[in-house]
């Protein structure tokens, strides 16, 4: 039986231990340092956070100087954003004015989203110049199937994974966008990066070689397990 993903998220804001992004996080760091060594360039802007909840991204977005207003269907995923503007609201369709933002910032949301409806809402609320950052889970890793369908948190609700084809289509949409596709083969060093933190070290290094291979071998990234990029109004 699936949960109605605003029941979903009241109960998974509630259980830490089904939390397991907290856990790799830190496995993203490539990603996690560079998309906030740019979101630093809005500082005194207006950053609309979707889906936030009690994350590690909390941090980053404390030490920003700008307006950060946070969304999520669920009340229990804004109780730990208490510097920030909180709304319980669903992005599908947010009830903010026209060219409202500079910046709109998604994690692992998209997958739990109508894409069509909240790209449009995204590209209505951001004024021009504004940009929409993204960091999320594709669909085609076949190295994840197993923890995505027996071990995930979300097979108890919907789930729509992006595809490479509909980053693609990303460009449509934006003045100006870009994007980039991370992890293959490294998915599966995730356990050693977690429980053996005296390895992370050589994880990080396969990850910049592995990086280097998708790069270069461009149908690559169309298996690979995230999409981080940001397209300009």
């Amino acid at each position: 039986m699936h949960l109605e993903v605003k029941d979903f998220f009241n109960l998974y804001w509630k259980k830490n231990h089904i939390r397991w992004f907290d856990r790799y996080y830190d496995f993203l760091e490539i990603i996690n340092k560079d998309v906030f060594d740019k979101l630093s360039s809005f500082e005194k802007k207006r950053i609309l956070a979707v889906g936030l909840g009690d994350t590690q991204d909390i941090y980053y977005f404390n030490i920003l100087e700008g307006e950060v207003i946070s969304i999520d269907i669920s009340f229990d995923g804004l109780k730990g954003l208490k510097k920030f503007q909180r709304v319980q609201m669903d992005a599908n369709e947010m009830g903010f004015k026209k060219g409202s933002f500079d910046v709109v910032f998604l994690r692992t949301v998209m997958l739990h989203l109508d894409h069509k409806k909240v790209l449009l809402e995204i590209k209505r609320i951001l004024h021009k110049g504004g940009r929409l950052f993204w960091i999320e889970p594709l669909q085609d890793n076949i190295f994840l199937w197993m923890y995505r369908f027996i071990i995930s948190p979300g097979k108890f609700t919907k789930i729509d994974y992006l595809t490479y084809k509909d980053i693609l289509s990303f460009g449509l949409l934006f003045r100006s966008f870009w994007h980039r596709e991370y992890f293959f083969f490294t998915v599966l060093l995730i356990p050693l990066y977690i429980f053996f933190p005296h390895a992370r070290r050589f994880v990080q290094t396969l990850q910049r070689l592995e990086m280097r291979i998708i790069d270069r071998v461009t149908w690559l990234r169309r298996l690979c397990w995230i999409s981080y990029g940001y397209g300009e109004i």
